[in-house]
């Protein structure tokens, strides 16, 4: 079984792919953790890789096909949880022809929608703490910290990380738009696209993705 996590910033991907990833045994591909990994390394490629994060560049697709090659030949036969990838019409061809090559297919794309103004509120109300990295949201109250600016769990200083804001929001959010709506009418013709109302609670967010597995697993 293979799924692919489309989600605006801030609307719980993180949270449920962590969740899909332990019930359903599934092997979590985040191209930010993979570019990552291969930075730390010393070989050449690595090195590559490391100049372009630092500087800001945009990865070309094909560093990104590579990793992914790379990826997928590590996990033969295995369930695989897709975040972060595909994010154009060309990246979504090229997996297609790796699990063509291995006898394989794409099952699920969830699309996770939550109305803009509700992540706003959750990006630019976002704290965190230096100390035991608790999260809170002074935006939404079952989340807000007893005491202003104060971990509930360990009385260390709650923070805001630089681009949680407004500003940033936008142009992530207008980004993530763009490059979002091809691959939405491309897995839409293909009957693989469900869409997932994501401004509930994660665990009735969870239950509806797993509902839609079990369901279409059966038949």
């Amino acid at each position: 079984m293979n799924i692919i996590l489309l989600a605006p910033p801030a609307a719980g991907k993180g949270t449920q792919a962590e969740l899909l990833e332990k019930k359903y045994h599934l092997h979590h591909l985040s191209t930010g953790d993979l570019l990552r990994k291969s930075a730390s390394r010393e070989d050449d490629f690595g090195k590559k890789i490391k100049n372009i994060l630092e500087n800001g560049v945009l990865v070309s697709d094909e560093i990104i096909f590579q990793l992914l090659d790379n990826f997928m030949e590590e996990n033969k036969n295995k369930n695989l949880l897709f975040d972060g990838f595909p994010r154009n019409i060309h990246q979504a061809k090229h997996l297609e022809k790796i699990l063509n090559k291995k006898n394989d297919k794409l099952n699920f794309v969830f699309l996770l929608e939550v109305e803009k103004e509700i992540l706003k509120k959750r990006i630019t109300g976002r704290r965190c703490c230096k100390q035991c990295g608790s999260l809170y949201n002074i935006n939404i109250e079952s989340l807000k910290p007893k005491i202003e600016s104060i971990c509930d769990q360990c009385g260390g200083n709650l923070f805001q990380r630089s681009d949680d804001n407004e500003q940033s929001f936008e142009t992530r959010y207008e980004e993530y738009l763009d490059k979002t709506s091809a691959l939405i009418d491309y897995y839409q013709k293909k009957q693989l696209l469900y869409h997932i109302q994501a401004d509930k609670s994660k665990e009735d967010v969870f239950q509806e993705l797993s509902e839609i597995i079990e369901k279409e697993r059966v038949l």
